[in-house]
């Protein structure tokens, strides 16, 4: 801790000698400024700070980013930068500056009459699982039983729900409930639908895995399909499809590339399983278990939080919750969130799901494609924030969203609803 404390104070003073000492010298430009910051960043962390907009950034954010730069070694920036490239994010975790306090209400104490399960998404690597913050907040201060189901990555509903039934089975066994909560990100949505549909995993194999479960919770799963996984597979003409190849390569991993997506089956029919034709057929067949209750949430974001009067419209119009008593659905909605950079190049797909302006996104999923039984809202946070997997500080500084405590409030009202 003591270390830690130094540093940081040494980071502080650092900084304001930088400040001063170029208050005496010739003043660049503020893209001057910006492409000096952006060419440091470079050499540190690599290509994703090219994506950084200088005509977006303010003179703060340069000033910021700058001071960071240059008064801190290459291992420090790669520790604190966060993902998303936001300036006021590095210096709150650099230097306390900028954080600001959370506006995701606390939770409140006490457990959910069953279990929760955690479902991940199409990918299982680091960035995309739920965070142990996540875990904590819901354990220690909701005072939850939480589990975690791992699902292999890069699978079809069909592979993975069996697998998600065995860890219920033993969840279930753990805690002698006589079911479980799910709560399941992006694609872990569809496997959840799948586990309990009678025309699911029960025609598959004619086990009754609705019987194991009392509620399902989707975070950002793409019910409707998402254009990415059209661009992927070449079912939607896209100009520059190679790029979107190569950029969701980078995000996911370097064994992901265009020669396995027309090789590899498994991978194929994986995203297959996300796109806006094969949606539309899963969703006609995999109708819901008439004894277990769904909800389901929405995320959204904006590269460098810049957005518009049509897009904010849209999004209100598009997170409407089904019920007035769940308010405008857009919980501490003031300042856009900041994408994360890896999913910038996909968030332009995505918007061009809506002729009337850009669809609102995550990143990766539509806000219109989230929307399954009762609809809650959205949150400000990109498809990786969702998961608290990013070099951020715990609330966000632009928006006030903590992530944690959404989770643990989800859970919450999950107990509050008799589940």
């Amino acid at each position: 801790m003591r270390a830690r404390v130094a540093r940081l104070v040494a980071t502080f003073a650092s900084a304001v000698a930088v400040a001063l000492a170029g208050a005496c010298a010739p003043q660049a430009t503020p893209q001057d400024r910006c492409a000096e910051v952006k060419r440091q960043l470079v050499t540190c962390v690599g290509n994703v700070a090219d994506r950084l907009d200088c005509s977006q950034m303010t003179d703060t954010d340069i000033d910021r980013l700058s001071a960071a730069t240059t008064s801190t070694s290459c291992a420090l920036l790669e520790d604190a930068l966060p993902i998303d490239g936001d300036p006021q994010s590095a210096t709150c975790r650099l230097m306390n500056v900028g954080c600001i306090g959370s506006v995701t209400p606390a939770p409140t104490r006490g457990a959910t009459k069953y279990p929760i399960v955690l479902v991940n998404g199409i990918d299982s690597s680091p960035l995309f699982r739920y965070s142990d913050r996540i875990v904590r907040m819901m354990k220690d201060v909701g005072g939850h039983k939480v589990f975690l189901a791992t699902l292999p990555a890069y699978e079809t509903p069909q592979t993975r729900a069996p697998l998600l039934l065995q860890r219920i089975l033993d969840v279930r066994r753990q805690t002698g409930a006589a079911k479980v909560n799910l709560v399941c990100h992006s694609l872990g949505g569809l496997d959840c639908r799948y586990l309990v549909s009678p025309a699911g995993l029960v025609a598959d194999t004619g086990v009754d895995a609705a019987s194991s479960v009392a509620s399902i919770t989707t975070v950002a799963t793409a019910h409707r399909g998402t254009r990415v996984a059209d661009v992927l597979l070449d079912l939607t003409p896209d100009g520059d499809r190679g790029k979107i190849v190569n950029d969701f390569a980078s995000l996911v991993g370097d064994w992901f590339s265009d020669k396995a997506l027309r090789e590899d089956a498994h991978l194929r029919d994986a995203i297959r399983a996300l796109t806006t034709s094969q949606a539309a057929s899963f969703n006609a067949e995999i109708v819901d278990a008439a004894s277990v209750y769904y909800q389901s949430w929405a995320g959204y974001s904006r590269p460098l939080g810049q957005s518009t009067p049509e897009h904010d419209a849209r999004l209100r119009e598009l997170c409407a919750p089904v019920d007035k008593e769940d308010g405008d659905g857009l919980p501490g909605f003031g300042t856009a969130d900041y994408m994360a950079l890896p999913l910038v190049p996909f968030a332009d797909v995505i918007g061009k799901e809506d002729p009337r302006t850009t669809m609102p996104n995550d990143g990766l999923t539509g806000v219109a494609s989230t929307r399954w039984g009762k609809f809650r809202g959205c949150v400000p946070a990109d498809h990786m924030e969702q998961l608290g997997q990013r070099s951020i500080p715990d609330v966000n500084v632009r928006t006030g969203f903590d992530v944690a405590r959404f989770y643990a409030n989800v859970a919450g009202d999950l107990r509050a609803r008799g589940f």
